[in-house]
């Protein structure tokens, strides 16, 4: 049986995928203040955990990349997340800091496949004009998956117990991971797809004369440093988001469990308005002349300029305020957020797709983790302001990096020697 559209039915098989891997990796930071209390966890022991995860992560970008460009997407991916899934559901089992630590950067190493695959699917399924909106739909996955987390973690405490929450997340990932290896097929192989969507996905993918994902060829390239770099600004955000903010409530804004169930979920409501208001910003600028790469670029720097909001945190009394600053800098990170992850389809061709998307993976969890450690470490003597200051302008400085680095391609595209 043949199916209309079907690459936007792949791409909701790889958002929920991504749903399940948000909904994993924030498990940790929604029951971190239980967590906390049973275990008897100090605050640098839990920066520890924390940081770890990106640490992994940015190994893992490259690790993961690099594999899925090498042996496929359906068995790798397939294989990635029914391991991410384990090392979730094992984190139950222990008691102590160390070996949930070392379960969560298993976690990061696996869980980092999510952006390569997810940018390998929009590369491969996808024409230029819709990578953008198609990357931004998988990556409501992100903001989906961290918005579940909380009422759901809180409902395995509030009715079991911490550990609960972890099996439960975990479990998903199993059923997803099954799910992913009977329906995925690559275009050239799926037997549902119309002859006319594949000329319409095939008409202007980037030719390669000769196929060849090497990093070390890539790493001269100013491209790969101009997706890279931003990434390293950004990302710090989206992790104080996910694992500080929950604390953060609970600790400065003195609010209970039940209210962080209510509450701590609404900044990656808007994050998911975020997410498709990028593919859309630069689909419009793209179709009223702008260059697709310059289309990405207005779209990432307009989103840098609300990410200020982050900034303003500190300085406001009323808690219900800092949240609504908290939902404004959800929108903003995911916007740019995905707006720079989609420019490696634009900038290279779909065979070194998930290498760039991994590479940049890397620089950004190097960032998350380094920001994690210093705020962990300093977050008792000089408190959370002078770190919402600086995510408040990071984005701004990737704004440059992304302006000065890129050199804009010819609309005519040219075969690529790799």
């Amino acid at each position: 049986m043949k199916i209309k559209k079907l690459r936007w039915y792949i791409i909701s098989l790889v958002m929920l995928g991504t749903i399940i891997n948000y909904l994993a990796r924030s498990t940790l930071g929604v029951a971190a203040p239980e967590m906390m209390k049973t275990l008897n966890l100090s605050s640098e022991q839990y920066s520890w955990i924390v940081s770890v995860f990106p640490f992994t992560y940015a190994i893992g970008g490259i690790a993961c990349g690099f594999v899925i460009d090498k042996f496929g997407l359906r068995v790798s991916f397939a294989v990635l997340a029914a391991l991410w899934s384990l090392c979730n559901m094992l984190t139950a089992l222990f008691s102590t800091w160390f070996p949930i630590a070392a379960l969560r950067g298993g976690l990061g190493l696996t869980e980092a496949a999510f952006n390569p695959a997810g940018m390998k699917v929009t590369a491969e399924w996808f024409p230029a004009k819709e990578r953008g909106l198609a990357c931004g739909v998988y990556s409501l996955g992100t903001s989906v998956g961290a918005m579940l987390a909380p009422p759901l973690v809180v409902w395995a405490i509030v009715n079991y117990n911490w550990e609960m929450s972890f099996v439960v997340t975990g479990a998903i990932g199993v059923v997803w991971a099954i799910l992913w290896a009977v329906l995925y097929r690559s275009p050239e192989s799926h037997p549902a797809l119309l002859k006319e969507e594949y000329e319409e996905v095939m008409a202007d993918q980037i030719e390669v004369v000769k196929e060849k994902a090497s990093l070390m060829s890539m790493i001269k390239d100013k491209s790969l440093w101009a997706i890279s770099l931003p990434r390293f600004m950004a990302d710090p955000a989206w992790g104080t988001l996910h694992y500080w903010m929950p604390l953060y409530l609970v600790t400065v804004r003195h609010m209970n469990m039940k209210e962080i169930a209510m509450f701590a979920w609404l900044p990656f409501l808007t994050a998911d308005l975020g997410c498709l208001a990028a593919g859309y910003i630069s689909k419009f600028l793209n179709n009223r002349g702008v260059h697709i790469v310059n289309a990405k670029r207005i779209t990432f720097t307009f989103a840098a300029l609300l990410m200020l909001s982050m900034a303003g945190v500190g300085f406001v009394s009323n808690v219900y305020v800092a949240i609504a600053l908290f939902c404004i800098a959800g929108f903003a990170h995911q916007c740019l957020s995905v707006t720079v992850i989609s420019m490696s389809s634009d900038l290279f061709p779909r065979q070194k797709v998930a290498t760039a998307t991994g590479f940049a993976a890397f620089t950004g969890s190097m960032g998350n983790f380094l920001f994690s450690i210093f705020l962990g470490a300093m977050v008792a003597v000089v408190g959370y302001d002078i770190f919402f200051i600086g995510l408040g302008v990071f984005d701004l400085i990737g704004a440059l990096f992304l302006w000065m680095l890129i050199k804009l391609p010819s609309e005519k595209v040219t075969p690529v020697i790799a």
